[in-house]
C-alpha cells in the first residue's frame, strides 16, 4: 500500500508539471503593429511610458490599430495609439496542446492497466526507501 501511495504521488506530480508547462509562454518576436495584425495572435504591447498591455490579437479598421481583450460572452476592442508604442511582442506557445494530451491519455491508460489488469502487483517506481 505505502508503494502505491508513492506511485500515485508521482502521477500526481507528473500532471501537475503537465499544467504548469500548458501554462508556460513567452512573449519573444519583435514585430510592428501591422505584422501583429495580420498574424492574429496573442501580444503584449510596450509603450513608450514602459507600461505592459497584453490582447488577445490586433485587429486594423477604418485605419486604427485595436487590441482585443477576451471578455466572458464577448470580445473588447481597445484602440491603440501607434505613437505610444514602443514595442510589440508577439507570443510564442509554449507546451504544444496535442503533446499534452497524448501524454496524458497514456499515463492515464498506463494507471488503469496497472491498477486494472495487474491489482496484486508489486508497485515500485524506484524512488528511495
Amino acid at each position: 500500500m505505502k508503494a502505491l501511495k508513492k506511485w500515485l504521488k508521482t502521477i500526481a506530480m507528473f500532471f501537475t508539471s503537465l499544467i504548469l508547462f500548458q501554462s508556460c509562454a513567452t512573449y519573444k518576436n519583435s514585430v510592428t503593429l501591422s505584422q501583429a495584425a495580420q498574424e492574429e495572435k496573442a501580444v503584449k504591447i510596450i509603450t513608450v511610458n514602459d507600461d505592459a498591455y497584453k490582447y488577445k490579437y490586433i485587429i486594423y479598421e477604418d485605419g486604427q490599430f485595436y487590441g482585443v481583450k477576451d471578455n466572458p460572452g464577448k470580445d473588447i476592442k481597445f484602440s491603440i495609439n501607434a505613437e505610444e508604442v514602443a514595442e510589440v511582442l508577439m507570443k510564442e506557445g509554449g507546451f504544444p496542446r496535442w503533446a499534452l494530451i497524448a501524454i496524458g491519455t497514456v499515463v492515464f491508460i498506463g494507471l488503469i492497466l496497472i491498477l486494472v489488469v495487474k491489482p496484486n502487483m508489486n508497485i515500485n517506481p524506484g524512488f528511495g526507501g
